[in-house]
């Protein structure tokens, strides 16, 4: 049985096939591509590298095995797995909206069979920015403020097309949801290889926001988007509550990720997670603090833009675009660029609004046991 739903309108001939949609049967999954190393293993499925096995024709007519960007990033979900098809639907469909911006996992396809979906994207040879942070604890040493600006900058540049241009919110931005595009070396304490130091510069800000699974579409009518759903580290006080909330929930979450670059300290963090989330249900009575030592030695903008978004009257908080302008980032990045029009016109994936939700769980934000401020980097 599949699950897919095609869009009829779609006029994707980049591949033609008897199936137009980037979400198709996989009968010949191992005819399209060649599996190759393992990458890695979360909750739900495990990532592979693929190589494509579709052959370019050269100009002379001739067939060419070598291709550029033929490797991508294969992650597997078994379907036994999966406690919502229609999420996973959701999650592939925003992808497709959101493919072509620089700072935006670039999603290929998705690929479906009896036991297992298959989603194909690029390649991301990076590490999680998660795992860079934790080497940068290891090393005692931190990003400097202008690659933390260009982060934060790069970021806010994805999510500022994901809010305004394509009408979707992400929910779940945390650490271990930001990968670079390239490999990240952190130099050891007192040692610095200048040959490296430039191309590290470039790798850093090369930066993607992945894992659209609890993303969803904003109401056209309402502005906003409603269930709780996110990682209590990273979460906006509106979230925890039963009311609607707009696209300044993922603003806060960039708050918190710009305070961990920062200073490698989560802003709110209680002994676990369930006292994180009382501190947060009363966050006007915790904010975070700014007087360590590490917070003294940056410049006052820089305190003044993790207040900004930090703040817990959503009201209050930029918008993503709008954060782009603050000083702190202009001071290191420019003025932002003109906001970009939507990059792919396509449409194949359509997810199905009348089919009926097999879990209520999805209005809920669950708790992992965990020693990790990244609890659900999985």
């Amino acid at each position: 049985m599949n699950f897919f739903v095609r869009n009829p309108n779609s006029h994707n001939n980049r591949n033609p096939s008897k199936d137009s949609s980037r979400w198709s049967l996989s009968d010949e999954f191992n005819s399209r591509y060649d599996l190759q190393e393992f990458m890695g293993e979360g909750c739900f499925g495990t990532v592979h590298k693929v190589r494509s096995r579709i052959r370019n024709r050269t100009r002379g007519g001739l067939f060419s095995l070598k291709q550029n960007n033929s490797t991508y990033a294969c992650k597997t979900i078994r379907r036994s797995k999966v406690e919502d098809i229609r999420m996973l639907k959701e999650e592939c469909s925003n992808l497709e909206d959101v493919r072509g911006h620089p700072h935006l996992l670039d999603f290929e396809q998705t690929l479906e069979d009896d036991k297992e979906v298959h989603i194909i994207s690029e390649l991301l040879e990076g590490a999680e920015l998660y795992d860079a942070i934790i080497e940068l604890k290891k090393q005692r040493t931190y990003f400097t403020e202008e690659d933390s600006a260009w982060m934060v900058h790069n970021i806010l540049d994805g999510l500022s097309y994901c809010h305004d241009v394509i009408g979707i919110v992400h929910r779940d931005l945390k650490a271990s949801n930001f990968m670079f595009k390239r490999k990240v070396d952190i130099p050891r304490r007192g040692k610095h290889d200048k040959a490296n130091k430039t191309r590290n510069h470039r790798n850093l800000r090369n930066i993607k926001i992945i894992d659209f699974g609890m993303s969803t579409k904003i109401d056209p009518h309402t502005g906003k988007v409603k269930g709780c759903m996110g990682t209590s580290y990273y979460v906006a006080p509106e979230v925890l509550t039963e009311d609607s909330y707009n696209s300044k929930c993922d603003v806060w979450s960039i708050g918190v990720i710009t305070y961990l670059i920062l200073s490698r300290q989560l802003p709110y963090q209680g002994k676990d997670e369930q006292e994180t989330v009382r501190f947060l249900e009363s966050a006007e009575k915790h904010q975070p603090t700014y007087d360590s030592m590490r917070w003294r030695t940056l410049d006052p903008q820089t305190v003044a833009f993790c207040k900004s978004l930090l703040q817990v009257d959503p009201s209050k908080r930029p918008t993503a675009r709008e954060a782009m302008s603050h000083p702190w980032i202009v001071k290191h990045c420019g003025q932002p660029p003109p906001q970009r029009r939507r990059i792919n016109m396509e449409h194949s994936i359509v997810v199905d609004k009348t089919a009926p939700l097999s879990l209520v769980m999805r209005d809920s934000l669950t708790f992992k046991t965990s020693c990790s401020w990244d609890s659900q980097r999985s």
